[in-house]
């Protein structure tokens, strides 16, 4: 491993943690293919690349490390680029990200106040325009991360609840340990039940674009590989500019 003291950026937590799934295919991956992506420090704290480090760790082989060189207000486009590019998330997902981009004050991290430096944190409209998502869309992800439970939150990031239908519920229902209680007793259909209207609180835009990706599974399922990569492709040129 490197020779030096693991300390987390904040921004390398505003991205969802790997599904168990996913992070123990990752583990597999690494252990028979090697690392093919370095991990990135910028002033000694891990800034991309948590899940590399730890399959590294516990699979006791050297960790390959690179140091960011670049000056903090480019940091933010530098590590949303990278994850952007490797992970799929729905727009509820990619508002969560846009709002806790939007909450990172300076000196909220412990491992910041130890070495003094401090982010280039982006308005709450710039933070939408970076993960194409509506200023709306990350004022309810501001409300989840103010309001909800940590189980809730978890259940956006996962993709498990749309963000809009999270943050009307934990504006009705404002008592975390409740809110964790009926979400693990009965998941979306006792939150539901549990609120004075039972609907899930979707917006037009939402809806159409959950409907959108519903869409596109489908399609994907009965596409070829040559036909994903080319969409991928697309997806990597493209992805930021779509309005």
């Amino acid at each position: 491993m490197p020779n030096k003291e693991l300390k987390l950026h904040p921004l390398a937590e505003i991205f969802p943690p790997m599904s168990d799934a996913e992070y123990q295919a990752l583990k597999k991956d690494i252990a028979d293919n090697g690392q093919m992506e370095s991990v990135s420090f910028w002033n000694g704290m891990l800034v991309d690349g948590r899940h590399r480090w730890r399959a590294c760790s516990e699979l006791g082989i050297e960790c390959r490390a690179e140091d960011f060189e670049c000056k903090e207000e480019v940091l933010v486009g530098i590590v949303l680029s990278r994850n952007l590019y490797r992970r799929h998330l729905n727009e509820s997902q990619r508002a969560i990200v846009a709002g806790k981009l939007a909450k990172l004050k300076v000196g909220d991290v412990k491992s910041q106040r130890e070495s003094g430096t401090s982010i280039d944190v982006p308005s709450i409209q710039q933070a939408a325009d970076m993960l194409n998502v509506g200023r709306a869309s990350v004022d309810r992800a501001k409300r989840v991360l103010d309001a909800g439970s940590p189980e809730i939150i978890a259940a956006v990031e996962t993709g498990k609840l749309p963000v809009s239908f999270a943050a009307k519920f934990v504006t009705e229902e404002d008592h975390k340990p409740t809110q964790t209680k009926l979400w693990k007793q009965g998941g979306k259909k006792a939150l539901k039940e549990h609120i004075a209207e039972p609907s899930p609180f979707v917006d037009d835009k939402e809806a159409k674009s959950e409907s959108a990706v519903k869409q596109l599974k489908k399609l994907w399922s009965k596409w070829d590989a040559l036909q994903r990569a080319a969409v991928r492709v697309w997806i990597d040129e493209h992805y930021m500019d779509v309005d």
